[in-house]
């Protein structure tokens, strides 16, 4: 059950700005329930093919995301604000407590670290598809997501 390990990036960080000539929105993200301190990592897709294959690349990193960024927390929560152009989006995230800049597992394959997704929904067992964590963005949004 490593599939956790395919829903980031370690490597590739790309820039949050748009192009001059898109039409863009602020997203704002509300990340609760953050129970310790580490680096957030954020990945923004757009690509449902690329979410929803289990292919990486040499590093083990997932490719194919829209953009990412990676932020130190301290706190319980944390918040963000981004621009984005309209379109369907998926937001994935997971918390590096210790540091090491991969998703931690126990004996059993389960997230030993905690991780989220845009629409809150729980699947137990796997991660869940383009389709069920997706949004459309069209306006300016605020966007709540609470670590599991």
């Amino acid at each position: 059950m490593r599939f956790f390990l395919y829903l980031f990036f370690i490597l590739n960080i790309t820039s949050l700005s748009c192009q001059d000539n898109i039409e863009s929105y602020n997203i704002t993200l509300n990340i609760k329930n953050i129970k310790s301190k580490g680096n957030l990592f954020i990945a923004i897709w757009t690509d449902s093919n690329a979410f929803n294959s289990n292919k990486s690349d040499s590093s083990e990193s997932k490719n194919g995301f829209k953009y990412g960024f990676k932020e130190s927390v301290n706190q319980k929560y944390f918040n963000k604000t981004i621009k984005l152009p309209k379109g369907k989006y998926l937001v994935s995230i997971y918390l590096d407590k210790n540091f090491n800049n991969k998703m931690d597992y126990n004996f059993l394959g389960i997230p030993k670290e905690q991780y989220g997704f845009s629409t809150n929904k729980i699947i137990r067992f796997r991660k869940p598809s383009f389709d069920e964590a997706s949004f459309v963005f069209q306006n300016n949004l605020i966007l709540d997501i609470s670590l599991q």
